[in-house]
């Protein structure tokens, strides 16, 4: 959060808050702000695009130049690339034998050019020459295959970490996704794979587990609404054809148990996709907005007394409008279901130290203190009976919590049995 003067954050998943008090923002047009992130999206994957090819133009000519200036040596290891490649055998042993080679060959190469030189200065027929040449080449090979040897134990010692990821991931299944790498004692690539690893499977356990969530969730709260309709199906086939009444009532109440579906399932979808939600992010005035969506519920219900309280007369922010709104309004839902006829609903909007906050409270039946730490659980109903009476899903209060959360800020609420409730929403 950031007042007049400062210049806002952007981020594309978290919303992003810039607070300017005093000022007025119109929001942008749908359309021209869908456009406009659009072309955003676009110019920013082309610069990073162009960047990554300017990167792999000069390493491509850094290697060139290194292949050219040691042409032998490179030689050698793209030709015996090309043959290990085409033989299974443990990383390790490819790379005793690549390494071993090539300080074979350059030994090899560096005692003939000693010998030679040795050969013209003493003559080529002394008897010590012949000595020297054998044992020279038996040390060459000693001392290759102890470099060999060094190269298989350091190999060994530097992928000893691989071999722990490969037999960590053989306990990740379908059935277990909490098991995760180890991590690494070392400073390199390596500790950099194994966080970007666990990190890919906390990101498949969140989707599995968002997936499984979705058909429990569904195939509970499914079940009443279908034995309902089913019933009153039966019913109807039964005995209502021929009496209006029953006729009448069967047909409202299949229409209502349709209705409460349809809205179930579109609460459950929007929970599923909240974990992994792109935000469309606009500017607007967030106390323009607040104070719209109270006016809204003046129109239609005249059983509470809905008030909005304007701290400020302004309050900038970047976020996603429509996920905001829909934030709000289910709040005030919940507090128009829990609120006796009569009673106050208020609605507010302002500035707190460096974040925004919005405040629904109402005068209603409370929730006890026991019941608070689990309010914003999928189908938890402090009153069950009430709940199922009033048409509440149980799902209300978790879409707006992980709404909130998706946005980056923070809901919290306080209430008394028999005073009331007040819910209110911190935007960073």
């Amino acid at each position: 959060m950031e007042e007049q003067g400062k210049t806002p954050g952007e981020s594309e998943n978290t919303a992003s808050l810039s607070v300017r008090q005093g000022a007025s923002v119109f929001p942008l047009e749908k359309d021209d702000d869908r456009s406009d992130v659009a072309r955003t999206l676009s110019d920013l994957q082309k610069e990073k695009l162009s960047s990554a090819n300017t990167v792999k133009k000069k390493r491509n000519l850094f290697l060139t130049v290194l292949m050219i200036v040691f042409f032998p040596i490179t030689g050698i290891v793209l030709g015996m690339r090309k043959l290990l490649r085409k033989i299974n055998l443990p990383l390790v042993a490819k790379m005793t034998i690549i390494y071993a080679a090539i300080f074979l060959l350059v030994l090899a190469a560096f005692t003939v050019f000693f010998m030679v030189s040795l050969r013209k200065e003493i003559g080529s027929t002394n008897e010590y020459l012949r000595v020297l040449a054998v044992t020279t080449s038996i040390l060459v090979l000693l001392v290759s295959a102890l470099y060999a040897a060094m190269v298989w134990v350091t190999g060994q010692f530097m992928l000893k970490p691989i071999r722990s990821i490969t037999d960590k991931i053989d306990d990740v299944t379908g059935d277990n996704l909490s098991a995760r790498l180890d991590q690494v004692d070392s400073q390199d690539e390596l500790m950099e794979l194994t966080n970007r690893i666990n990190e890919m499977l906390d990101n498949l356990e969140q989707s599995f587990v968002r997936q499984q969530n979705f058909v429990a969730d569904a195939s509970h709260e499914l079940k009443t609404p279908i034995a309902v309709i089913q019933g009153y199906a039966n019913m109807l086939n039964r005995w209502g054809k021929s009496d209006p009444k029953i006729l009448d009532e069967g047909i409202e109440a299949i229409a209502r148990e349709s209705e409460n579906m349809k809205k179930l399932v579109e609460q459950l979808l929007l929970l599923a996709r909240l974990g992994n939600f792109s935000l469309t992010n606009t500017r607007f005035n967030l106390v323009e907005v607040v104070a719209e969506i109270a006016e809204s519920y003046k129109m239609v219900d005249f059983s509470h007394a809905i008030g909005f309280k304007r701290l400020q007369d302004a309050i900038t922010v970047e976020t996603d409008k429509n996920l905001l709104t829909e934030c709000v309004r289910t709040l005030v839902d919940n507090a128009i279901k829990y609120t006796p006829s009569g009673g106050k609903i208020t609605v507010s909007c302002g500035m707190r130290d460096d974040h925004a906050e919005i405040t629904v409270s109402d005068t209603g039946i409370g929730i006890k203190q026991e019941d608070l730490p689990h309010i914003f659980e999928r189908f938890y109903r402090c009153d069950k009976a009430r709940g199922r009476e009033k048409g509440s899903s149980g799902l209300g209060l978790s879409i707006a919590k992980s709404i909130v959360e998706t946005m980056g800020g923070k809901i919290d609420v306080t209430s008394d049995v028999g005073l009331g409730t007040t819910f209110v929403i911190k935007l960073y």
